[in-house]
């Protein structure tokens, strides 16, 4: 490894005088040490990284959305059951609970979707090209994490809507 730029420089003169390059000229050949194409790879690695993190990022903001409008329906079409629920004595933070632990549900059945997604992608990449994936707890336990976050964040408002609903005007909703 100490001898790696020495190597070089060595290499550089002979092909200089083997082509006839005289000191000053452009050379019309490269040399590159595994190092540097190391750095290369790194740094494609570095970019498709950041790419991959983007398109998740859209991918979670899309899927809270659509958790939202979900939840959105879901209270609208069970308005009634609402109104009957607070009829009885279920209290605000009663619903709330409900309806965040509805949408934390989804989400979560959404993550696990998508784990299982990654984990045969992850196969089908070992098995069909010379590279070897692996998966490991920790991204699976992060996956999760943020599936159920995004189910919490984006069920918030949806749940509010919920327990703020009166309970008179919830029962003579058609």
């Amino acid at each position: 490894e100490e001898t790696i730029d020495s190597a070089s420089d060595e290499i550089r003169d002979l092909l200089r005088k083997s082509r006839n390059i005289r000191p000053g000229e452009t050379a019309d050949f490269q040399v590159q040490n595994q190092d540097q194409i190391l750095d290369v790879v790194s740094s494609i690695t570095d970019i498709f990284t950041i790419v991959i993190a983007g398109i998740a990022s859209i991918s979670l903001l899309v899927g809270g959305i659509g958790i939202m409008n979900i939840m959105l329906v879901s209270v609208t079409e069970r308005t009634r059951e609402i109104g009957i629920r607070k009829a009885i004595g279920a209290k605000n933070r009663d619903i709330l609970t409900q309806f965040l632990i509805e949408s934390i549900v989804l989400s979560i059945m959404g993550g696990i979707l998508g784990i299982l997604f990654a984990v045969l992608i992850s196969v089908i990449i070992t098995k069909f090209t010379v590279l070897q994936t692996s998966i490991t707890a920790f991204p699976i336990i992060i996956a999760l994490s943020f599936s159920t976050v995004v189910g919490l964040f984006f069920g918030i408002y949806p749940a509010m809507r919920a327990a703020r609903l009166n309970p008179i005007d919830a029962l003579r909703y058609e």
